[in-house]
């Protein structure tokens, strides 16, 4: 599987609450299909879609539909808002998703606000391959893995606390230390297949008691392909 998912940073900025791994595996095999389609719609068979996501729960086809449909319920929920000075604009991400169980179908469309983040992304994204995303394990690393991604040419992600807990969508009631030890050192573990010599640091607040005030996480900068060179080589080779 070696699709590639491109998408403008402000995605990164949703949070995807309750979504469980199947969901996010779902959302991302939509938006790996949807990049540069504009509000086109497209139309996916249960098989293709069953694929890419790496979907191994059931056989059944009315499980499968109920699957979709639970994921989309969960997006139209997220709060999609943008901010200019003069406006504030809100949406769901596909206004169109139309599950068809007798032809086995999946046709779906992009919010016309909402088009900019898989259409004509020049600077400012998150790339990753599709493949990688679906084998990690659980939704807390597959999140911190397209946060890390974001960062791939500096290996350096700075986040506070509070909104790292935003955005992993962690519960309430964990603790810090909690959250270190059942969220970012599993995750850590994980993701070390793919991020070289991946870090975190903990910083604390300079006062009584020394509060957590956010993670650092480092790792080993990604090499950018120079794809004229490469492109040059193999001609060479023809």
């Amino acid at each position: 599987m070696n699709k590639v998912i491109k998408y403008d940073n402000f995605m990164n900025r949703l949070r995807f609450s309750n979504f469980t791994q199947v969901d996010l595996n779902f959302l991302m095999s939509l938006c790996s299909q949807m990049k540069e389609q504009n509000t086109n719609r497209m139309s996916f068979s249960f098989r293709e879609l069953r694929e890419m996501s790496g979907y191994t729960k059931s056989n059944s086809i009315k499980q499968f539909a109920l699957e979709l449909e639970r994921m989309n319920e969960k997006l139209m929920k997220i709060t999609c808002r943008m901010r200019t000075e003069t406006k504030i604009i809100m949406f769901v991400l596909f206004p169109t998703f139309d599950i068809d169980l007798e032809e086995q179908l999946l046709t779906v469309s992009v919010n016309e606000d909402f088009k900019f983040v898989l259409n004509q992304i020049t600077k400012n994204f998150t790339r990753f391959e599709l493949g990688e995303f679906v084998s990690l394990g659980s939704k807390y690393s597959k999140n911190l893995y397209r946060l890390l991604k974001q960062y791939r040419s500096t290996g350096r992600y700075e986040v506070t606390v509070t909104d790292f807990r935003e955005i992993m969508c962690c519960p309430v009631s964990y603790s810090n230390k909690y959250l270190m030890d059942l969220i970012i050192r599993p995750s850590l573990q994980e993701l070390g297949n793919y991020f070289q010599d991946l870090q975190c640091e903990t910083k604390y607040a300079r006062k009584r008691g020394r509060p957590v005030t956010g993670y650092v996480f480092t790792f080993t900068p990604e090499k950018r392909k120079n794809r004229s060179a490469k492109q040059r080589k193999n001609n060479s080779q023809d």
